[in-house]
């Protein structure tokens, strides 16, 4: 079995997360918080989660919004639960680990699992 690279560049970013955008819109649990509740964009939220993420493991500073209050309005839209988050975490780090694995990746579970948590 070929050893998978870690994750080293903005590029890697934008493949773990086009992918992981894939299950989520895939998902019967959260697809529609995508499509039917926020009816997001991808062409422009996309890049904004590339520079979350980009600022979360590589400190680059990109990202400047704050992503507890938008996850707050979220909320009072439609309630987000606990199985939300625990999926969300669960085809996140099934994604990682279909990709990526080394110190960066396990830092991305890290912060994901952190960010599920204080959401």
């Amino acid at each position: 079995m070929q050893k998978k690279q870690d994750i080293q560049s903005r590029k890697d970013i934008e493949k773990l997360v086009r992918v992981f955008y894939e299950k989520l819109l895939d998902d019967d649990l959260l697809q529609h918080f995508f499509v039917e509740i926020t009816a997001i964009d991808l062409t422009t939220h996309l890049p904004i989660i590339f520079d979350f993420w980009e600022s979360v493991l590589f400190q680059v500073g990109k990202y400047k919004n704050d992503t507890l209050d938008i996850h707050l309005e979220l909320n009072h839209k439609y309630r987000l639960q606990t199985a939300h988050f625990n999926r969300w975490l669960e085809l996140f780090n099934q994604t990682l680990d279909e990709l990526f694995e080394g110190k960066k990746t396990q830092e991305a579970k890290d912060r994901a699992l952190s960010i599920a948590t204080i959401i």
